[in-house]
């Protein structure tokens, strides 16, 4: 279920499905609070999964938490581009 999906269910259980014009202003405010909401927890998530990813990998601080997951993520690019490159070789070497 995406999140779209469940924050019209929680309109419809809040206010159901009137269309009076009243309705219209309260659901469309409270739609886009929501929308605020889980582009919040969203961000905030992404944020722990760093930290604790740098805090794993051995950084105490938060210049050296930088520091490794620039070297991871330019070490990930780095193994995809091989990845690439060994499958491209692979296809054109078998006829």
């Amino acid at each position: 279920m995406t999140s779209d999906q469940l924050i019209e269910e929680v309109l419809i259980a809040v206010y159901g499905k009137g269309d009076m014009l009243d309705d219209r202003r309260a659901r469309y405010m409270l739609r886009q609070a929501l929308h605020g909401l889980a582009r919040l927890a969203r961000s905030e998530q992404l944020m722990a999964m760093r930290r604790d990813t740098a805090r794993a990998a051995g950084a105490s601080g938060r210049r050296q938490m930088r520091m490794v997951l620039r070297r991871a993520a330019s070490q990930a690019a780095v193994g995809q581009a091989q990845l690439v490159l060994a499958l491209s070789t692979s296809e054109t070497a078998t006829p």
